[in-house]
């Protein structure tokens, strides 16, 4: 058993939470101190990371010690970083880790680790804000705004669609169109984001590009116009050509989810000169830009 539940009684109230969930789990402070600052400590449906925080009594807390407990496995690697200025900074992050705080995790993710990179060489707590995401098990280019300056006009430019964006994606069969777009809505049911009908979600749209023909598979590229969750897979499920990889759409399954944020352009928030970023290829993948000459596809790319 992993996750723990309670609810604070009236011996509980005015504690600190720290000194709660010590008492309740049967561990020292210290070691209860390090769940809440890694994030797996719930009060009231939120994580909590404020170890001093008072209780009411009352309060339902949820504590859950993975299978790694507080387990500190990831930083980012400095070779990845593709972009850097005073104002923004761009990281092709890697398949399998988390953009942001996951449940019960506020530490093992891209953003937290350039959070900690920043603080590090400032010898102080360093500042970023992310106006974008990618799921787990996408690839690449992440772009992180690094002074409130700049932030207002990043976050307008990706609200007012303003930032291109372009993804590549080995989907599962031959592709008939050498292009097409799709606009279907997007929506959640029954806990998982698919296509809807209109008006029961919100709008999406992509257009697409074959780069190249495989037996068995094609090379798109994804340009997608609205930021919809998994909106790039299920717009591609929903052609009959899954992204390889995608179980949770269709596909067989892979050694990762072959989708790679590779471009992005847009204006500099400050300095308004145009910038245009590329992540590389993600080793074990084709090079797009040798359409002539592609490599099989990996099935055992490691994540």
């Amino acid at each position: 058993m992993s996750e723990f539940r309670w609810r604070a009684g009236e011996k509980e109230k005015g504690l600190e939470l720290v000194e709660a969930v010590s008492g309740y789990l049967a561990i020292t402070e210290k070691e209860a101190s390090d769940l809440i600052d890694f994030g797996s400590v719930y009060v009231c449906d939120r994580m909590e990371r404020n170890r001093s925080a008072k209780l009411s009594g009352g309060e339902q807390i949820v504590a859950d010690l993975g299978a790694r407990g507080a387990g500190r496995f990831y930083e980012i690697d400095p070779s990845r970083v593709i972009f850097r200025d005073r104002f923004l900074l761009a990281y092709d992050k890697e398949a399998g880790i988390a953009s942001q705080q996951v449940p019960f995790d506020a530490y093992n993710n891209v953003y937290a680790a350039i959070v900690r990179h920043l603080g590090a060489r400032r010898s102080g707590e360093g500042y970023a804000a992310l106006h974008h995401r990618l799921d787990r098990e996408t690839s690449g280019l992440l772009l992180f705004c690094l002074a409130r300056k700049a932030n207002e006009p990043l976050a307008a430019a990706f609200r007012e669609r303003k930032v291109k964006k372009d993804y590549l994606a080995w989907v599962e069969g031959f592709v008939q169109n050498d292009s097409w777009s799709c606009e279907a809505p997007i929506g959640k049911a029954g806990g998982k984001y698919k296509a809807v009908s209109r008006g029961q979600g919100k709008s999406a749209a992509t257009s697409f590009t074959v780069l190249c023909r495989q037996e068995g598979r094609s090379l798109v590229i994804a340009s997608p116009h609205t930021g919809r969750t998994h909106q790039i897979r299920i717009h591609l499920a929903l052609a009959g050509h899954p992204v390889a990889g995608d179980r949770a759409h269709g596909a067989n399954p892979a050694g990762r989810l072959y989708l790679h944020a590779w471009r992005l352009r847009l204006k500099h928030p400050v300095s308004g000169e145009l910038l245009s970023l590329e992540a590389p290829v993600p080793a074990g993948w084709p090079d797009a830009s040798e359409m002539d000459s592609l490599p099989p596809c990996s099935g055992d790319q490691e994540k």
